[in-house]
């Protein structure tokens, strides 16, 4: 539904406790072509607001991008929109101390600014690191990991044909202790279908059957535990298809309880207007899209110029898993790898693996705030380039198992290997 000619937002914001409330005006009779918009809020004395925006959900440049000269007090503002759009509308306020307040903008109107806080809070749930596991197998590049039953599980390989579907047979005892790994190729893989790009992996319990997504042409299939293909899929928005390069749907989670499918890309699309660590966080009611989210990334380790610089630098949103009440975990992944000889390689080479919970079904920001779950690092001595993530088995004292998987990117020459790391969460 487009917006209306004129609409009245009314915006107020405080440092201790924010409330606001937007309603829709009616169109000048004189003039009812116009779509403009009417901010009015208030900045606390210790604070001055230096800009705002209001974006689009969709992959478009910003409706409005106003920058203020340290206005504080009470400050209107009034300014045409860049096009009509339709709801939910992200607003954006930036104080002068950097801190940034958002709100999604529903379309009845009511809404409340949330501070968006760059370092998160500790999550309710709890990690425990249980180990890391070097599974016995060849280099590969398996970029997802999904429980299917009992101790099987469907990874990905993502330069695999077809939809790249592996069976493991991982046991894993109520310690977390992994028993012999046992793995086969599955028939489909075979078929005239041409690989993808595959880069994560969900299974449906309600069908029996695997979703893959992959970043060769932003879709997401079903297919068989075979690996034969359905010729279902789920119905991509074409905005979410102008990715950078190698920086399409890395992450794919499904919530067997709702059944939604969660599909996120790696980095923000390509000429992102917003901001360039944001990224488009989309819901699938079945194969449907319907609602979309934002998700901003962390702030990297590695700063420009080494990353510049580096033999090979990746920091990206890599995967994402579903939880039973409906909340998120989030997998950020920081890969670095200098230039230079063998020994500097060895020596510099680290990764920065760091886990989020998110809440979208609950959460009324303009950018989702985040939790922090816990952090994995690992260096050259067991450098893993964890890329995805399933819940496993219930272990001892109600914990709950959580895989990572990793792509070794065959090997990089015995720099990376094939791990698996398990975490204990409850």
């Amino acid at each position: 539904m487009n917006m209306k000619p004129l609409i009245l937002l009314l915006v107020w914001l405080g440092f201790w406790g924010c409330g606001a409330s937007a309603k829709q005006a009616a169109a000048r009779e004189e003039d009812k072509s116009v779509n403009s918009v009417n901010l009015e809020f208030k900045v606390p004395s210790r604070f001055k607001a230096r800009a705002i925006e209001l974006h689009s959900l969709e992959n478009k440049p910003a409706l409005l991008s106003k920058t203020l000269e340290g206005s504080t007090g009470k400050v209107s503002v009034e300014e045409p929109l860049a096009s009509e759009d339709t709801w939910p509308i992200i607003a954006f306020v930036q104080m002068d101390d950097g801190s940034l307040w958002t709100s999604r903008i529903e379309e009845n109107g009511s809404f409340e600014p949330i501070l968006y806080e760059v370092n998160p809070p500790e999550a309710d749930i709890k990690a425990e690191y249980l180990r890391q596991h070097r599974m016995p197998i060849s280099s590969g590049e398996f970029s997802g990991i999904t429980h299917v039953k009992d101790d099987v599980y469907a990874l990905v390989h993502d330069k695999g044909t077809g939809g790249g579907i592996h069976l493991f047979n991982i046991p894993i005892d109520n310690a977390g202790v992994i028993g012999t790994i046992q793995t086969k190729e599955v028939p489909g893989n075979t078929g005239k279908e041409g690989g993808h790009d595959n880069e994560d992996i969900v299974y449906v319990p309600s069908s029996g059957t695997l979703f893959v997504s992959a970043e060769g042409d932003q879709s997401v299939r079903e297919y068989t535990v075979e690996g034969e293909p359905t010729g279902r899929a789920l119905e991509v928005p074409e905005d979410l298809k102008a990715i950078q390069s190698n920086a399409g749907f890395e992450a794919l989670a499904y919530d067997s309880q709702r059944d939604f499918f969660w599909a996120a890309t790696e980095k923000s699309l390509k000429d992102e207007g917003l901001h360039s660590s944001i990224i488009r966080l989309q819901r699938f009611s079945g194969t449907t899209p319907d609602q979309r989210y934002l998700y901003m990334l962390g702030q990297p380790v590695v700063g420009e110029e080494e990353a510049s610089s580096a033999q090979a630098y990746v920091h990206g949103l890599s995967a994402m898993t579903a939880l039973e009440d409906g909340r998120l975990v989030m997998l950020e992944r920081e890969v670095y790898v200098p230039g230079g000889s063998v020994i500097e390689k060895a020596l510099g080479s680290f990764t920065m693996n760091t886990l989020y919970i998110v809440d979208p079904l609950n959460d009324k920001g303009g950018i989702l705030g985040k939790k922090l779950l816990t952090r994995v690092v690992t260096s050259a001595l067991n450098l893993a380039n964890y890329e995805g993530m399933c819940l496993g088995p219930k272990l001892s004292g109600g914990r709950q198992a959580l895989l990572l998987v990793a792509d070794s990117q065959n090997g990089q020459g015995g720099l990376t290997g094939e791990y698996l790391q398990i975490l204990a969460i409850r």
